[in-house]
């Protein structure tokens, strides 16, 4: 249905993982969409015959199931994403077009895309929608934030410096133009290649030093008049990290086509699997680090910034709600004290969403604590699916009190340097930290091995 939707795409539908075989031979497709769980031949399987036959076919695998060695499988025998349910349709459409543009691209055929006029003076080849932002407060702050950001992941699947650049760029002009002007609009262009970011101020802003500094590091990807700024932003890149280890610099691919697909419908439900018990025997199950968990474990700012100057920007009901965290210090301890005397699910649940979630919520309106927030959602999460195990083990559960009451103490500590006191030379200074310890909580109460899941990965360094 969101295929029929879109334009210049012809479609046709298969059962299982058999007939996709034999209508991709009788078809020849661009694109097909295929399901992980089918009957008769499932989607590796499948997949597999395809790619090896003919290799420039584009293979999108669409499965409910998140199991990172099939995901691994997939992507060594060459297919080219691996989306899970449920459907993000914009994801979907986005993806298809992307794909459709490369196959023109590698067809050798362009196409103006718009006749109109572009804001932007870096192309004026650009699709015909624009996305338009109206900047006023912390929360539209955070809206742009998590769009771009979500953008780019949707497109780039690798590290991205200017990326990280651009987007503290992005947050530094949102609050000057708010502070100053106390409101701004930003209008978002795109072609098949780039997105093209807009920021019109009412009147002339005056830069702060860290602006001027990320501006300079865009370089030629980066505009700035009295009251407008401009940033290119590339959706591709074909670069590899080099021998340093330094993040790539952002390239570009182009265009459009009218791409066949084959869409197998779902068929079949994965057979259920009993949960293995553990033993003193029993080998720990291995997590494998996402590619999103990797970079927040990795990553870095641009430039330090100091607890005084960070919090004289960020809005007041943003700053009064984080200090309003103080209240859960007691009730961190009372729900844990709980946990310790009344070994219940319903307790540790309780924990999970009560506390948890109270600073999650907090903390996903800082645009600059992202890696802190995701740590303590998985965290939360991971209670909540390890809970019957957890109670059914003493030594477990006094484990995991002993190890959340030094995650509450280092969280309060956390708000006081940087939201109280003020007296943090950079508030990033825990941030893989805390994601770290996080994740090391689930190693041990899980019985798991972290590993990355890069061959060639050195290992991760643990706090």
């Amino acid at each position: 249905d969101i295929c029929r939707a879109m334009e210049d795409f012809e479609i046709k539908e298969a059962c299982d993982g058999i007939e996709t075989v034999e209508m991709a031979e009788q078809w020849r497709p661009h694109i097909i969409i295929i399901d992980v769980m089918m009957p008769r031949l499932d989607g590796f399987q499948a997949s597999k015959i395809i790619k090896k036959r003919y290799p420039q076919t584009i293979i999108v695998a669409l499965t409910a199931i998140i199991d990172p060695n099939m995901e691994k499988n997939m992507a060594s025998i060459g297919v080219a994403a691996y989306i899970h349910k449920p459907v993000d349709k914009n994801l979907i459409r986005f993806k298809l077009q992307n794909f459709a543009s490369l196959l023109h691209s590698r067809d050798g055929e362009f196409k103006k895309l718009s006749k109109q006029e572009a804001m932007n003076p870096f192309c004026s080849d650009i699709r015909r929608l624009k996305t338009i932002f109206d900047i006023r407060d912390a929360e539209s702050i955070m809206d742009f934030g998590n769009w771009i950001l979500i953008r780019h992941d949707e497109t780039l699947n690798v590290a991205c410096r200017r990326m990280d650049i651009a987007l503290e760029l992005f947050y530094e002009l949102m609050r000057v133009g708010v502070h100053q002007n106390g409101s701004m609009h930003i209008i978002v262009e795109e072609s098949f290649e780039e997105l093209f970011v807009t920021m019109e101020f009412d009147r002339p802003i005056d830069l702060r030093p860290k602006s001027e500094a990320l501006i300079k590091e865009l370089g030629e990807n980066a505009i700035l008049g009295e009251d407008v700024a401009y940033i290119r932003l590339s959706m591709h890149s074909h670069e590899k990290p080099d021998n340093t280890g330094n993040k790539p610099q952002c390239s570009v691919s182009t265009a459009k086509v009218s791409p066949e697909i084959i869409v197998p419908k779902e068929a079949a439900s994965p057979l259920p699997m009993s949960e293995p018990t553990t033993t003193a025997d029993t080998p720990k199950e291995v997590k494998v680090l996402e590619t999103n968990e990797k970079e927040m474990l990795r990553q870095s700012f641009v430039q330090k910034t100091a607890a005084i100057d960070y919090v004289q920007d960020i809005g007041g009901d943003v700053l009064d709600e984080i200090r309003d965290l103080g209240s859960l210090d007691e009730e961190w301890i009372e729900k844990l004290n709980t946990i310790e005397l009344e070994h219940t699910v319903e307790n540790i649940c309780h924990f999970a969403d009560g506390v948890l979630g109270v600073y999650v919520r907090a903390i996903n309106n800082l645009f600059e604590f992202t890696a802190l927030a995701y740590a303590l959602s998985s965290l939360g999460s991971f209670l909540k699916e390890h809970s019957e195990i957890i109670v059914a083990e003493p030594s477990k559960l006094k484990t995991l009190v002993m190890l959340l009451e030094h995650l509450g103490a280092d969280l309060t500590s956390w708000r006081d340097h940087i939201f109280s006191l003020q007296d943090t030379a950079d508030i990033h200074y825990l941030d893989s930290s805390f994601f770290s310890s996080c994740m090391q909580i689930e190693q041990i109460i899980g019985n798991k091995e972290v590993a990355s899941n890069d061959e060639d990965d050195d290992g991760m360094e643990f706090f």
